[in-house]
């Protein structure tokens, strides 16, 4: 008999904040930081005031659109609900309960949703909204004048400076709104630690000239459109930004280089980190970056799914779940991938290339930090000295712990043309290369060879005392080995993943994976697999004269 489901049950302190929100009259920032489950706390508002909050809207990155659908549909079972996923397609004439769109769409759409009578807003990442001149964030103070309540969610509440922080208060139509803020660690003292480590990545000589090259150019540019600008007096805000956006463009094209040298360093690290059992999270930026590692990846048969902008929402919770389930030890993700969703079967996340701005990573970490995390967590930056990589984790780290200094937390959300102009202003100024933990060679050690297949292994032996049956289990399910049996002498494991008879006599060879891991493979025999199928054809040939007979003898 297939148990039910546990019953949706909400923690201690998420039942606060919905007596707070309801409280407040369905008008509060809530900026709870990420894993503390803001999606559920408002989901639960809807459902216990359903007549007076619906039809809701539900603003939100596009990247997170169906996990609230999904979410919407396991806390709000009662609801018909209406996902808007183009600029274009008539929205149903028949009422829903909720509409879900992404905020690309929020310009295109959102009066037309007001005509529907909204009675509830709800803006995911409302940070998405604190430029009062963006057209995204003046149709969403549209939307907030037009409807009763609005309740606004953000892990990043502070901003790059106070003014922007007034203008997500002036969404809710008052200077000092009630407002909810709640840290991991204040709602599960008991979770385990995050630690931040760097590892240094050393590019090969052709992308190591490829950028010495760029950084000429960009230095060459950089210093004439400064005398460009001295000389006219250019000081206004949108010369300011026209130098930001072209600026933004150049620095790009740097980390993208440097990011392409440290692929075969994230590829080693990632498979040293599955052969000894840990599956892992990779973040990158770039699709060309991503699209090399995924590559080098297939030549080592390390298996991995990943999440890209591009990614459809069928395949998206394909890839979470197979990751989630063990099927699979490495997930690789681009910023796409940095919000909505739990990754806690992985201990640890490395950045292949720095993000613009701490707040998107630490939304990034928090995929592997959350409430359901049992284990400390470990965060590893890539990072490749003498390039952007320094200036760009200077910047990050000095805001970070400006924020922290100042105010006790670390979320702070800046816009990568803040980044790059502060990377332009400290140019000729030399920066030091962040401390890091080791002697570690990635990017000059040789690659890992690949793993054996599968069909050419007999036997794979663990040893040590952290090895148990089910660690076994879990490590051969990941690497795709289909383990018959396990066998314990008291001293090591023995998983048999095909019989000798598969293979020919004197043929075996030991593979060392790691200190603890042995595989034993082995030439397999030609004839094995072809008897098989022989058998199988001569069965089906000595069978096919009767089941023909059967079938005329019905059609008669």
């Amino acid at each position: 008999m297939i148990k039910p489901p546990p019953p949706l049950v909400l923690r201690p302190f998420q039942k606060e904040d919905v007596l707070y929100i309801r409280k407040h009259n369905y008008r509060v920032l809530v900026a709870n930081a990420p894993g503390t489950g803001k999606t559920v706390e408002c989901l639960s508002v809807i459902g216990l005031d359903r007549v007076k909050l619906s039809p809701s809207l539900i603003v939100c990155p596009a990247s997170v659109v169906w996990n609230w659908h999904k979410e919407t549909r396991k806390w709000c079972k009662w609801a018909k609900i209406c996902v808007i996923t183009d600029k274009n397609t008539p929205i149903p004439q028949e009422p829903f309960h909720m509409y879900i769109m992404s905020w690309s769409l929020l310009v295109d759409r959102a009066m037309e949703l007001v005509a529907r009578g909204i009675k509830l807003l709800i803006a995911d990442e409302a940070h998405y909204a604190k430029n009062e001149e963006a057209l995204r964030s003046q149709a969403l103070y549209g939307v907030a004048r037009s409807v009763p309540h609005v309740l606004l969610l953000t892990g990043t509440p502070l901003v790059n400076n106070e003014q922007e922080l007034e203008n997500l208060k002036n969404i809710l139509g008052c200077s000092n709104p009630p407002m909810i803020r709640r840290l991991l660690e204040d709602v599960a003292p008991d979770i385990p630690p995050k630690t931040r480590a760097t590892l240094p990545v050393y590019l090969p000589p052709k992308i190591a000239a490829e950028y010495r090259k760029a950084v000429d150019e960009f230095e060459r540019w950089l210093k004439e459109i400064l005398a460009e600008r001295m000389s006219q007096a250019q000081a206004d805000l949108a010369a300011r930004r026209a130098l930001a956006a072209e600026a933004l463009v150049k620095v790009g094209y740097l980390r993208r280089i440097v990011g392409r040298g440290k692929v075969n360093a994230a590829v080693d690290w990632a498979a040293r980190a599955v052969r000894l059992g840990e599956p892992v999270v990779l973040f990158a930026e770039h699709s060309a970056v991503i699209n090399q590692m995924k590559k080098q990846m297939r030549k080592q048969r390390l298996r991995y799914v990943s999440i890209t902008g591009t990614t459809s929402k069928r395949q998206r919770e394909l890839n979470i779940n197979s990751f989630q389930n063990g099927e699979v030890p490495i997930f690789i993700a681009s910023k796409a991938g940095g919000t909505g969703i739990t990754l806690t079967r992985a201990r640890h996340l490395c950045f292949v290339e720095r993000f613009w701005t701490s707040a998107d990573e630490e939304q990034a970490e928090d995929r592997i930090r959350r409430i359901t995390q049992k284990y400390p967590t470990k965060i590893w930056f890539l990072h490749a000295s003498g390039t952007i990589d320094e200036r760009l984790a200077a910047i990050i780290e000095r805001k970070r712990r400006m924020v922290r200094d100042a105010i006790g937390i670390e979320n702070i959300a800046v816009n990568p043309e803040s980044t790059v102009m502060d990377i332009i202003a400290s140019w000729s100024e030399h920066v030091e290369a962040p401390v890091h933990n080791g002697d570690a060679m990635l990017g000059l050690v040789r690659a890992l060879p690949p793993l054996p297949s599968p069909k050419e292994t007999h036997m794979i032996v663990f040893k040590g005392p952290r090895w148990n049956k089910a660690a076994v289990k879990s490590w051969a399910k990941m690497n795709a080995y289909h383990i018959s049996s396990i066998r314990f002498d008291g001293r090591v494991h023995r998983a048999l993943n095909h019989p000798p008879s598969f293979f020919l006599s004197g043929s075996f060879q030991t593979f060392n994976i790691s200190k603890e891991i042995q595989l034993i493979k082995g030439k397999r025999r030609r004839n094995h697999g072809k008897s098989k199928k022989r058998r199988k054809s001569k069965l089906l040939r000595e069978t096919l004269p009767q089941r023909s007979e059967v079938i005329r003898r019905k059609s008669r």
